[in-house]
């Protein structure tokens, strides 16, 4: 057995032992006395019973020792977490400098319409009649709607596939039933909705605007993940939409008002929120971001329109003003079975741009 004061004494010469024996005479000090006396029953824990790991592998320091090494293994944690957002934000997954033909985000959108018959005969990519866009933060569940709305069940049964954060914009398609009241002609013609599930990466949120245009789109459903805070979502609900200028120009001069369906999902999640109280908080969201621009004296010169509100009053989501996006709110839960999940009020908005 190594005797500690052998080891103590052959260890007078290690580097090591006098770094740590430095570091804590220097933080002795400055720590409070339930830390120090915590240090105090380790070491003399370790050095009674442990005594040779403590002098090979502690370096006769072993409270010191734990904590640099935990130390060091968060500095490298954050490290790598650094280096993948950088990789992230400057590597070919940004598309924010491809425009046209090049853009790997919107390269899976077929600018087919019902008008073009020749060109949609000429491949599998099926006519349709009317865009709709599904946007939100990443993680709030668009792909996984995505496939639940394409799917002709209302969810009971139909369980969506595991689905990973995407850097490129899902395209299907939704089929229309055509009207009771249509001639025979076009009764059995088969009408569709594309739905454009664009990612909610930061890095581009700057493509998103050209798809919420009123000559690309007709309507949108915005996903918010009812158990985690809404500030990433709102954000670019707010930024992207409701005060950006040339969504907002293009949406007046159309005469047309865009309509924005609110899905709060995940609402079989025991965590989750209620649409009513996540309505409060998108509100509250919403109010803070409009405060933090109307402080701001260069607001008009970064792209967005802040949203004019009376002074002392909260932003009204029923009625945002005139010129502005109408929201409409829904919950879904898609892992809820035998009873209402939300679907069918999505479905129809998607549809007809009505609710249910």
């Amino acid at each position: 057995m190594t005797n500690p004061q052998h080891a103590d004494a052959t260890g007078e010469d290690d580097p090591t032992q006098i770094v740590l024996r430095s570091v804590r005479l220097s933080a002795a000090p400055y720590l409070p006395p339930p830390v120090l006396n915590a240090i105090h029953i380790t070491d003399s824990y370790l050095h009674v019973n442990h005594a040779s790991f403590s002098s090979t592998y502690c370096h006769s320091e072993p409270s010191v020792s734990m904590l640099s090494a935990l130390l060091s293994a968060y500095v490298v944690l954050r490290l790598i977490q650094g280096l993948q957002f950088w990789w992230t934000s400057t590597t070919k997954r940004s598309t924010a400098h491809l425009s046209g033909e090049e853009d790997a985000v919107l390269s899976g959108l077929s600018q087919k319409s019902k008008t073009d018959t020749k060109s949609a005969q000429d491949d599998d990519v099926p006519s349709f009649d009317e865009t709709v866009v599904l946007c939100g933060a990443s993680g709030a569940g668009k792909t996984a709607l995505l496939h639940c709305l394409c799917t002709e069940t209302d969810g009971d049964s139909y369980q969506p596939p595991m689905t990973t954060t995407s850097l490129v914009a899902n395209v299907a398609y939704m089929n229309v039933t055509s009207s009771d009241n249509a001639d025979e002609e076009t009764k059995h013609e088969t009408e569709a909705v594309r739905l454009v599930d664009y990612p909610g990466h930061p890095s581009l949120s700057t493509k998103l605007t050209s798809l919420l245009l009123p000559d690309q789109t007709a309507r949108v459903v915005f996903t918010v993940d009812a158990t985690k805070p809404v500030t990433d979502g709102v954000a670019i609900l707010y930024k992207s939409i409701l005060t950006n200028n040339q969504v907002r120009k293009a949406w007046k001069a159309s005469g047309k008002t865009l309509s924005i369906l609110i899905v709060c999902t995940k609402e079989d999640d025991k965590k989750a929120k209620n649409h009513k109280r996540m309505k409060i908080q998108i509100r509250n969201e919403l109010d803070r971001l409009r405060k933090v621009d109307s402080a701001m004296e260069d607001v008009t010169g970064n792209g967005s329109t802040p949203m004019s509100i009376a002074k002392g009053k909260t932003i009204d989501l029923d009625d945002l003003g005139p010129d502005m996006p109408q929201l409409h709110f829904v919950e879904t839960g898609l892992g809820n079975q035998g009873g209402d999940n939300g679907l069918k009020a999505v479905r129809e908005f998607v549809r007809t741009g009505d609710l249910i």
